[in-house]
């Protein structure tokens, strides 16, 4: 398998294994995968194990291909292990009430977070093509205006499925069709 093809098969697992999440476990439009899968036990050992599988693929895409391809900073490759490492780590968190919900909400804000700054490189290298790094600049505001929704709607919005599903495909959208045009 090329390299190149490794951030594909980390989204299509991602992929696959959220829509399972979001399809057998309840919760509607109103709640996040993580607070689907809080309390069930085998949910969340799967979970878990989705993230600690394709998050560590994604990072290897993003460190042995895409950062070299497009000639990126060292800092990009900074904010990826942050968001992979504060991800995986929050899984093991679940969103059960309380401080598990607290700490789990910083883990996962500290990792969506450090998404933005690897749009922004994005948007600004000059070996990504133009009309690219405009698509970039696109998502970088939307993602902004998902998190700003998301932060000022923390409880109870009853779109927060979508919220976390649009932000997320904002950042993988632009990263695949950078290394598939």
């Amino acid at each position: 398998m090329r390299m190149q093809h490794i951030g594909l098969l980390s989204f299509t697992l991602l992929l696959m294994g959220l829509a399972f999440t979001a399809i057998k476990l309840p919760g509607g439009l109103g709640k996040t995968f993580s607070q689907r899968v809080a309390g069930n036990r085998a949910a969340e050992v799967s979970y878990s194990l989705l993230f600690i599988v394709a998050l560590p693929l994604l990072y290897v895409f993003f460190a042995l291909w895409f950062v070299p391809t497009y000639s990126l900073p060292s800092i990009f490759r900074v904010f990826a292990a942050v968001s992979v490492v504060f991800q995986v780590v929050c899984t093991w968190v679940p969103e059960r009430g309380g401080t598990m919900t607290i700490i789990h909400r910083i883990l996962t804000g500290i990792s969506g977070v450090a998404l933005l700054p690897m749009v922004v490189i994005i948007a600004n290298t000059q070996a990504i093509p133009t009309g690219l790094r405009y698509v970039a600049g696109v998502a970088f505001a939307a993602m902004l205006v998902l998190l700003g929704i998301a932060l000022v709607k923390q409880k109870g919005f009853r779109y927060a499925l979508l919220l976390q599903i649009g932000y997320y495909a904002l950042f993988f959208g632009v990263v695949l069709s950078i290394t598939y045009t």
